[in-house]
């Protein structure tokens, strides 16, 4: 079976996918609607969503 792609990441992966620091991505995550998620205590962040957030802004 091959590997698929996450559904979520770490907010450190995020940070690492769009090229920002992490305090940057903690920052947005208290924005509302920027796609994050708690799961089992681990603030996540959700892939789709994420690409959709970017494009909405134009980045």
């Amino acid at each position: 079976m091959g590997s698929t792609a996450p559904i979520a990441v770490s907010m450190a992966e995020a940070a690492q996918l769009l090229g920002v620091s992490r305090p940057t991505v903690y920052t947005w995550a208290k924005m509302d609607g920027f796609p994050v998620v708690k799961l089992g205590g681990c603030t996540r962040v959700l892939v789709d969503d994420l690409k959709i957030w970017v494009r909405e802004r134009g980045a």
